[in-house]
């Protein structure tokens, strides 16, 4: 029998099956008409193109990082831009039969297939038209309660939750229809839990789901309703049911990376909820056969990962970290992968180990490699912040007392050292090169070598390595040495070359990494030639033992706050203050630093709280620290703006000084006394207050704060700023860190002539013959450091190019002001003519754009007691009103 009168036949035998079953079409298959003439087959045609397009669609789902998966995916506008035209050929096809046979018996099947085409195609009007035209027109069609439930998903994708809810209760919930189709049962079912889970009622999505996964008919939407199964009972801790699950997965699909997902989920398992050596075994046996798997070689850094874990349970923390150093070795660049690893090793050396340097090199590694998805993100970001600085201040009391101690050395002596050190660096240089040639040379015998070591394991040959730079705390170990000695240098070629463009200032309170030429000191280079780069950050003179001390005693405070309140090692924090104490007695930071140890001592419930209490009450007696202490009435304090002024001063320095905790209790404290007296409280007490809790990690105190100033001061300096922080939270961004904004500066009392005001002690107007005179700038200028100072440079060539003035610029950290300091004068008329010539150029207008930038002379002298104390506003305010008349 030819082939043509065979499928005649079979077509003759199948309308006489239709013609005996009174076309009732529901007791066959769909697909089993849309095969017998060509009046089904553009139906059947655009329902296999759905099925094959969706099936593509729901292949690219991407596993979300964390939270629940979606057992089937519909498509975010991007994925589905791809497949348009595949959804424009099903509606087309549709259209067709539709259009030829616009009474046939199969109308209902081309509308609902419409519809859910469009509704792909997220035209959810187009859809919804579809899917009504099935409701009026077939209301008897067995297509009916299929139609709903998809009126119900349109509904859910267009936000309309509670009509979705509705639909499914008014058709499917109270028995007003019997459903026998187990497809659809299943697909309500999925349906259904997805709108349990975002309600958080998990055990109503587990049974829903539970109750129907069998009747799932794809294969792949039945691995992912057993996968997310497996979620759901690992979310109740139902450890035994999640296994059963995530191994389901495995007999269910065959793609690689969804198998590869459960079998991670089962390690993950194993290793939270097996307990005992012999549990122990097991999970080292299924690691170890997930290692030699070789089409697992790309994903061996989520395995090794997985082993890490197991050794930190068995508290194994070295094995763990080495762990953890294969899994960053054997990475191919998933960044999520490499984050958690090196979260994982600073976690270690952070809580286990309290190895900050350590800590912080593998957190600032992940603060790099992090994504905004991961809850790992704000604490990462915070974690890395705190321990940066950390490491900057610990590297600035190591650096600049090494500095001092070394300028106090006899010149043979100190000669000695640099050789020394030159030597030495030369060594390691040559040890390092050797090294180096030496891996090489080995490397193709690498495999072998890794093998013997590692004869469970399998992978890329580097893995096993210990290959410097895969290491962070050992490149965190080497830049700690290298820069106790010589300072933060930038990386580039040359940097020992005398001629080279050096990258810091002898004044600069902190390294900076813009590009700033520094003048060179003719002299001294002259005198060491090429060693000038391990000679020129000794202090030479008073002037700048003075900065190197300001620096350790601002850095040793700013130290022992992190231990207070970030690091919470207040044992730390008491041996930090209690030595900055010590060795400063006259501290700008004493009365703070005793005020935080007052607060740590108490705490330890220690009787050395009392010694504290009593200083501060008697050194100090109108300080707010003095009220705090002693736990006045704000009512008692005098109502004047003195005293408002005096308040706010310590609100300020606490919160310049990042003691947040303390600048709360200030800003309390300002709005229980002030809280009847409008008028009197400024915004930047709010701004404050906000900004403090979030740097504290409390967002939401925050935004209630920000958003209580934005509304009482629309027109505040510090409103624009308020707003765009609470525009940042608005979109989602949590990190604990906001940038941070500088409250209002301290003014100085242009009218206060007096001499002997308190303020002015420690400054003389007196210009000695042998003291020299420079002048200094005082400024804000938002152009970046290295224009400011070479535009200040050009006009110094070009006005006064006989005097050869240099100009260095540095921070004034405490006021986050710029002073360009312009050296020397051999006179004061000498330094005023230049003030007067810089006022009056075109490049003075454009740097001194405020009453709040100066430029001002001062002498050798006074220059030591106004930036090494601290106390340049003062000194602004004695050259104005005293040093000028």
């Amino acid at each position: 029998m030819t082939g043509a009168k065979s499928t005649k036949l079979f077509l003759i035998a199948v309308l006489l099956v239709m013609i005996s079953c009174n076309k009732e079409k529901k007791h066959l298959p769909a697909r089993f008409y849309h095969n017998t003439t060509s009046y089904f087959n553009g139906y059947y045609n655009a329902n296999e193109l759905l099925n094959i397009t969706t099936a593509k669609l729901e292949d690219q789902y991407a596993f979300p990082y964390e939270g629940f998966i979606e057992v089937i995916n519909y498509g975010s506008e991007q994925e589905i831009s791809t497949y348009k035209g595949d959804f424009d050929e099903i509606i087309k096809k549709n259209d067709i039969v539709i259009f030829k046979h616009p009474n046939g018996n199969y109308i209902d099947d081309g509308r609902l297939l419409n519809g859910i085409a469009w509704f792909y195609k997220q035209n959810y009007s187009l859809a919804m038209q579809n899917f009504d035209e099935v409701l009026e027109k077939f209301p008897e069609s067995d297509r009916v309660p299929e139609t709903y439930l998809w009126i119900a998903k349109t509904f859910y994708q267009m936000e309309n939750k509670t009509m979705s809810v509705d639909i499914l209760e008014d058709n499917f919930e109270f028995g007003n229809r019997v459903i026998s189709d187990k497809a659809l049962l299943a697909d309500l079912a999925i349906f259904r839990s997805r709108l349990a889970l975002e309600q958080e009622e998990y055990t109503e999505a587990t049974r829903l789901l539970v109750e129907e996964v069998e009747n799932i008919s794809i294969r792949r939407r039945r691995a992912r309703a057993h996968y997310l199964l497996g979620q759901l009972y690992e979310h109740m801790e139902d450890y035994p049911k999640s296994l059963e699950h995530y191994q389901k997965v495995l007999k269910n699909t065959d793609a690689y990376d969804f198998r590869f997902r459960a079998q991670m989920k089962i390690a993950r398992l194993y290793v939270r909820f097996q307990g005992g050596k012999d549990d122990d075994d097991l999970v080292q046996k299924y690691l170890t056969k997930l290692v030699n798997d070789e089409k697992n070689e790309d994903n061996l850094d989520q395995i090794y990962y997985e082993f890490a874990l197991l050794e930190q349970k068995k508290d194994s923390l070295h094995s763990s970290l080495s762990f953890l150093r294969q899994s960053l070795q054997a990475s191919k660049g998933d960044p999520i992968q490499k984050t958690l690893s090196y979260y994982k090793s600073g976690e270690i050396y952070f809580y286990n180990f309290q190895q900050y340097p350590e800590a912080q090199a593998y957190y600032d590694s992940a603060a790099q490699a992090v994504t905004p998805e991961m809850s790992e993100h704000d604490e990462i970001k915070r974690l890395a912040k705190t321990l940066g600085e950390y490491i900057t201040y610990k590297e600035t009391i190591t650096y600049q007392d090494s500095m001092l101690m070394l300028a106090e050395l006899p010149k043979e002596t100190l000669d000695s050292i640099v050789e020394i050190v030159i030597a030495e660096e030369k060594r390691k240089e040559e040890e390092r090169k050797a090294k180096e040639i030496e891996s090489q040379l080995s490397n193709s015998n690498l495999d072998d070598l890794y093998a013997l070591n590692n004869p469970n394991s399998k992978g890329s040959k580097n893995q096993g390595g210990e290959w410097y730079f895969d290491n962070p705390a050992t490149i965190s170990s080497g830049r700690i040495e290298f820069q106790q000695i010589w300072g933060t240098r930038r990386n580039e070629d040359n940097w020992r070359r005398k001629n080279k463009a050096l990258s810091s200032s002898v004044f600069a309170a902190n390294q900076e990494t813009e590009t700033v030429a520094e003048e060179v000191d003719s002299t001294l280079l002259k005198s060491v030639g090429d060693k000038y780069n391990y000679y020129k950050d000794i202090p030479k003179n008073e002037e700048e033992k003075a900065v190197a001390n300001a620096k350790v005693e601002e850095a040793l405070y700013m130290l022992g706050q992190i231990y207070f309140q970030k690091l919470e090692e207040p044992d730390s924090a008491i041996a930090t203050l209690e030595y900055l104490l010590d060795r400063f007695e006259d501290s700008e930071y004493t009365l703070r630093a005793r005020y935080a140890l007052y607060q740590l001592y108490a705490e330890k419930e220690s009787p050395i709280a009392e010694a504290q209490r009593n200083f501060i009450i008697n050194q100090f007696p109108n300080s707010v620290y003095a009220y705090l202490i002693e736990g006045k009435n704000p009512d008692e304090l005098k109502e004047d703006e003195q005293d408002y002024a005096q308040a706010y001063e310590g609100l300020y320095n606490a919160y310049q000084g990042r003691q947040y905790r303390t600048s709360l209790d200030f800003s309390e404290f300002i709005l229980q006394k002030y809280a009847d007296k409008e008028g009197i409280v400024a915004p930047e007490v709010y701004f404050i207050r906000g900004m403090s809790y979030g740097y504290l990690g409390k967002n939401d105190s925050m935004k209630v704060i920000l958003t209580e100033l934005v509304n009482a001061f629309p027109e505040a300096d510090v409103t624009p700023q308020a707003k765009e922080t609470l525009r940042i939270l608005s979109q989602g961004f949590s990190e604990a860190n906001p940038q941070e904004v500088a409250a209002a500066e301290e003014s100085a009392n242009p009218e206060d002539a007096d001499p002997n005001n308190p303020r002015y002690k420690g400054f003389s107007k007196d210009v000695k013959g042998s003291d020299r005179i420079f002048v200094l700038m005082y400024v804000s200028s938002e152009l970046p450091k290295s224009e400011l100072q070479s535009k200040i440079s050009d006009f110094n060539k070009a006005e006064f190019k006989d005097q050869k003035l240099r100009v260095f610029t540095f921070a004034y950290t405490k006021t986050q002001k710029l002073l360009p300091y312009i050296s020397r004068f051999s006179k004061v008329e000498d330094a005023e003519k230049y003030i007067k010539t810089f006022k009056d150029s075109e490049v003075g207008k454009e740097i001194l754009t405020t009453e709040e930038d100066k430029i001002f002379f001062i002498t050798h002298t006074n220059f030591k007691t106004a930036y090494g104390k601290k106390r340049m506003e003062d000194y602004i305010s004695f050259y104005q009103n005293i040093m000028k008349k």
